[in-house]
């Protein structure tokens, strides 16, 4: 029995060339071409019923991302595999928050296309091993200097600080006196060379320290 896909990406070559590909695959079924993703998500409800959908992540009206995550809520039989020509681990992570089955990227070879497409349309997921290298890369944090120069005690007054804990409030957990706490708090602002209690939250934030 033959697959039955859903092609959406914005370049109509693009489109026809994954389809001459696809149509090389004897057991997939091309039953529909989308532009975007809200043309992709329309014809879904106009009553197609492809059991893969392959998104490009970069469309206008609605990217891949975007139509993932309502396929994911809406069409629960439908699996969706991401194509993309960026290389980055953030959107990657974001696919699979979103909830998609498979990633590749578009210079992929047809051995994976194929297998991808077997893959998720039996319930399991795929993602290329150039995908998994990427998410192997180690992670550039810029902070990561600032951070160390933090001893236990700076960067436990830090979490407290930037979830509105007062001086008072955080020397009755730890407890230390308020000065104490100041005196800590003012050496974590200069060490972290930020301005007031908005910069210490945008930097515990921006590391996930909250």
């Amino acid at each position: 029995m033959s697959i039955s896909v859903l092609l959406a990406d914005d370049h109509q070559l693009v489109r026809k060339g994954f389809r001459a590909l696809l149509e090389e695959l004897d057991f997939v079924e091309v039953v529909g071409e989308a532009a975007n993703g809200k043309e992709a998500i329309q014809l879904l409800r106009n009553g197609l019923k492809p059991q893969v959908v392959l998104l490009d992540y970069e469309m206008p009206v609605m990217n891949g991302l975007e139509a993932a995550a309502e396929i994911r809520r809406d069409y629960l039989g439908v699996k969706v595999i991401i194509l993309t020509m960026l290389q980055s681990r953030e959107l990657i992570e974001q696919a699979i928050a979103n909830g998609v089955s498979g990633f590749l990227f578009k210079n992929t070879s047809l051995d994976d296309l194929s297998a991808a497409i077997q893959k998720v349309a039996s319930g399991d997921s795929f993602f290329s091993t150039e995908v998994a290298l990427t998410l192997a890369k180690p992670v550039h944090n810029p902070d990561a200097p600032l951070l160390a120069l933090l001893s236990d005690r700076e960067l436990e007054i830090l979490k407290l600080v930037a979830q509105g804990f007062s001086s008072s409030e955080i020397g009755q957990q730890l407890f230390i006196s308020p000065r104490t706490v100041d005196t800590h708090r003012n050496n974590i602002l200069q060490k972290l060379d930020v301005h007031g209690i908005p910069g210490l939250v945008q930097f515990a934030v921006r590391n996930k320290l909250i």
